[in-house]
């Protein structure tokens, strides 16, 4: 008699193209993106932390974008991963900063300035693409991952401040930063309609379900982006009245950490599960944290970072767990 031993299912790292469906859609980015701004705020802390993320950075940049090329999907009709068409522009970003905050050198400011021209291209596309394609949805499908495609030309204006002082003075340099300018007017003008929205849709249908809260940290991107970009933007633009960045950076700011402990509560009394919403606690809290380095007394900015790095540590390890048992890989 023959024996017949039971199918043994194969682990689902080696069935990722079947498995993958709308889970290896684009909000994956986030990861780059919130690894990329640890990066960043560490460098002028402790330059050896900084570098050790930086290359876990890169490396989810790289991996991330060669499953995306992989499993080519279409998302422009899902009703959530569209939004998530940001999220490879704002990585790309991320990363090109990272990589010129830690290393700044010639090799560094190359490929920060590919990284950037690549990112920008994309933001533009999705900041005046996607809410067209949008634009039809009911108000109770609204949520804060609409913002995700408005955001990135903020990243653009304020990494573009980074690369200003690489290129040469006199005209060049002007146009560049007129053009981070207007990027980031684009970006404030897309992320007020989108606050508006938000504003009627917890008004008529609440804050949704325990899996979607923790994307109300998405709210503090364009608020502590738009921050420092202003910041940077000033540093290095001589015309800039000095006014101008307390201005509009202490208000957005105080509502930025006002908005952080809301957002805080609201995940608090859900208590949601494990997903890649976790995500949405490092790449907007990294945003504040530029902020705040750049405007508040240090020991906010210090606070920050401390924060900043608990919810990338648990954004990262339930990510890696769910990459090994399976659970983030099937659709």
């Amino acid at each position: 008699m023959a024996l017949t031993l039971p199918a043994v299912p194969p682990h689902p790292l080696r069935t990722l193209r079947e498995d993958a469906g709308v889970l290896l859609g684009p909000n994956w980015y986030a990861a780059a993106m919130g690894t990329g701004i640890l990066a960043v705020v560490w460098a002028p802390l402790v330059p050896d932390v900084a570098q050790v993320v930086w290359v876990l950075a890169a490396l989810v940049l790289v991996a991330v974008s060669a499953a995306t090329l992989v499993h080519r999907r279409d998302y422009r009709g899902h009703a959530v991963q569209v939004h998530f068409y940001g999220a490879p522009a704002m990585g790309l970003m991320a990363v090109g900063a990272a990589t010129l905050t830690v290393h700044p050198a010639p090799w560094a400011v190359a490929l920060d300035a590919v990284l950037w021209t690549a990112g920008t291209v994309l933001g533009v596309a999705t900041a005046l693409g996607v809410p067209r394609l949008v634009r039809d949805h009911p108000l109770e499908s609204v949520g804060p991952w609409w913002l995700m495609p408005v955001v990135p030309p903020t990243v653009s204006a304020t990494t573009g401040a980074l690369l200003a002082p690489h290129l040469p003075a006199g005209g060049v340099r002007t146009a560049y930063l007129a053009l981070c300018y207007a990027l980031l007017v684009l970006s404030l003008v897309g992320t007020a309609r989108v606050l508006a929205l938000l504003v009627r849709r917890v008004r008529a249908h609440g804050w949704g379900p325990a899996a979607s809260v923790p994307t109300w940290f998405i709210v503090l991107g364009p608020l502590g982006q738009s921050v420092t970009a202003v910041h940077h933007l000033g540093v290095v633009s001589p015309a800039v009245p000095d006014l101008l960045v307390p201005l509009y950076g202490v208000p957005v700011l105080t509502a930025s950490l006002v908005w952080l402990v809301v957002a805080a509560v609201l995940v608090v009394r859900a208590r949601p599960g494990f997903s890649l919403t976790w995500w949405s606690f490092t790449f907007p809290v990294g945003t504040v944290t530029t902020a705040a380095v750049a405007l508040a007394p240090t020991a906010v900015g210090l606070t920050l970072v401390g924060l900043l790095t608990v919810g990338w540590l648990a954004a990262a390890t339930g990510t890696a767990r769910g990459i090994w048992d399976g659970s983030l890989l099937r659709a």
